[in-house]
Formats: structure tokens, C-alpha cells, sequence
């Protein structure tokens, strides 16, 4: 079965739509300015009043958040000049000149669950052996399968920008051309 994908500028939402967000979609909410385009910012974060106008529900998993911190905090240690990185992204994380970006991060993380519910998530052996399956083919991330399976048990139309999504049986809702020219659905 396939997936249906809409832009999400023109989507209409209404009370009775769950959409969870991909990591990549905090990340242009509330990541590091100078990590995006402010497009696509402007996109998502339009997009996030008009979910929260209209009611919807925003589902949020741990695995998001994780992703949003850890890339939040890669992020940092990519933009540190070559003689002061080092040679390892846990020693930074370990390290004195971490605790202002971890706070800074934190402060964001907060601002995610305050516009968040949690994800309930009842995951089976048979689903996650289904998951891992398709993951084993090497075509397929495994945390967007798992996702996927969220959106799917859930209800939920999934918002993300990750062209490379190739999750079927879901809604995505998103911004990014390539994905939309993949499979445009009416919004």
C-alpha cells in the first residue's frame, strides 16, 4: 500500500487530527538558527499555530525527542572551529563548554513537551520483528519504520521533512518538494 503526502501550507486541519512531528521538524521549530532555512522554518512554524488553532492533537515519542537533542547537540559539535573540537563528540558532551548548550537545549526540549502529549505506544514483539524485517531488506531506517507504526496504531498524520521517508500506509504532511513530488495527495 502507499503513502499519501500533502503540502503541508495548504493542509486544512481540523480538531480532529493527531499529527506527530519528526525530529527534523523541531529541529526547524526550535533547533540552532543558523541550521535552516528560514523557508522552511517559517513553513513548519506556520504550520504548528494553525495545528494548535484548530485543536489537533500533537503526539510526541521519546525517540523524537532523543533525536532532537542529539542532533541539537551534534550541531554545536560540528560548528566548533578544528582546533578546539575533540576528536570525540562524547568528550564535548562531557565536557565544561557542554553545560551552556545543554541548558539551552533543555530550555527547548521544555518548549516541545509543553506543546506536546505522549505518544502511547504498546509496541509488540510482532511488530517490532516486522519492523526489524524490513530494516533487515536495507532500504529502510529503522526509526522512521518505527514511527511509521506509531502514526499507524495512533491515527496520526506524520509531519516531517526527511525526503528519504519511505514509510507506506501513512499521511505525511510536509514542506519539502522532493517528498511532495513523490506522491502529492489533496489537502
Amino acid at each position: 500500500m502507499s503513502r499519501t503526502v500533502y503540502p503541508i501550507e495548504s493542509y486544512k486541519f481540523t480538531s480532529e487530527d493527531g499529527v506527530l512531528f519528526d525530529a527534523n521538524i523541531w529541529m526547524y521549530i526550535y533547533g540552532p538558527p543558523s541550521h535552516i532555512s528560514s523557508q522552511y522554518r517559517y513553513a513548519y512554524t506556520s504550520a504548528l499555530r494553525r495545528i494548535r488553532g484548530a485543536g489537533c492533537r500533537i503526539v510526541l515519542d521519546a525517540l523524537v525527542l532523543s533525536e532532537f537533542i542529539n542532533a541539537y547537540a551534534r550541531f554545536f559539535y560540528n560548528k566548533l572551529p578544528n582546533d578546539q573540537k575533540p576528536g570525540d563528540f562524547k568528550i564535548f558532551r562531557n565536557s565544561i563548554n557542554f553545560k551552556p548548550v545543554a541548558e539551552q537545549i533543555a530550555r527547548r526540549a521544555k518548549k516541545i513537551l509543553d506543546k506536546s502529549e505522549p505518544a502511547k505506544s504498546h509496541f509488540e514483539s510482532k511488530e517490532i520483528i516486522s519492523i526489524l524485517s524490513e530494516y533487515a531488506g536495507g532500504e529502510a531506517d529503522f526509526n522512521d519504520q518505527v514511527l511509521a507504526e506509531l502514526c499507524r496504531a495512533n491515527d496520526l498524520k506524520l509531519v516531517t521533512h526527511d525526503a528519504d521517508f519511505t514509510a507506506s500506509n501513512i499521511t505525511i504532511l510536509t514542506a519539502n518538494p522532493r517528498l511532495l513530488s513523490q506522491q502529492q495527495g489533496e489537502g
